[in-house]
């Protein structure tokens, strides 16, 4: 009698075990589901997204006025999340790679970048959803560099998601 009472609790013991240790395995395969799933949405939007930066046509000096085109297929915002970064030799040949921090206001302050409008690729000042870059929209951007670019540098702009563009300018 002894010994059918230890086996039943040794076979409850072993049921339960085996039940813990299969939702263990079940919501680890749940998470792991999951996971795979937000990456894939992450990584659709990364492919949807897509910029252009586009040097200023003149520059002698002073604020550096960059056109970013959304030549992708997501709508585009949260300017203060997204990096601009410079990369140049000053007047001294001193090279400097500057993390420009993003202001709201305007005109920016040293080292500061801010969204002067977002206008249609005709130059029109954009109509429908303000503040956002939508496809096929551009937007002007302000950068105030201390010190400024001597005769060379390089502006790397990125969204949030990690999409970057580059692009050159050469003071006059």
């Amino acid at each position: 009698m002894e010994t059918a009472l230890i086996s039943l609790v040794c076979i409850a013991m072993v049921i339960i075990g085996t039940v813990t240790l299969c939702m263990s395995a079940f919501q680890g395969a749940i998470s792991v589901t999951d996971s795979v799933k937000a990456m894939e949405t992450e990584a659709g939007i990364i492919r949807r997204t897509g910029i252009a930066a586009v040097p200023p046509a003149q520059y002698s000096g002073g604020n550096i006025e960059l056109m970013v085109r959304n030549e992708g297929q997501t709508n585009l915002s949260q300017f203060s999340r997204w990096d601009v970064i410079a990369q140049y030799l000053d007047d001294s040949a001193v090279k400097h790679v500057d993390y420009v921090e993003y202001t709201a206001g305007n005109p920016p302050g040293p080292n500061q970048w801010t969204v002067e409008g977002i206008y249609l690729l005709s130059g029109d000042p954009e109509a429908f959803d303000p503040n956002i870059l939508d496809p096929w929209e551009q937007m002007k951007i302000v950068i105030n560099l201390d010190p400024g670019i001597g005769t060379y540098g390089r502006i790397t702009v990125s969204t949030p998601n990690g999409v970057t563009s580059e692009c050159p300018v050469s003071r006059n």
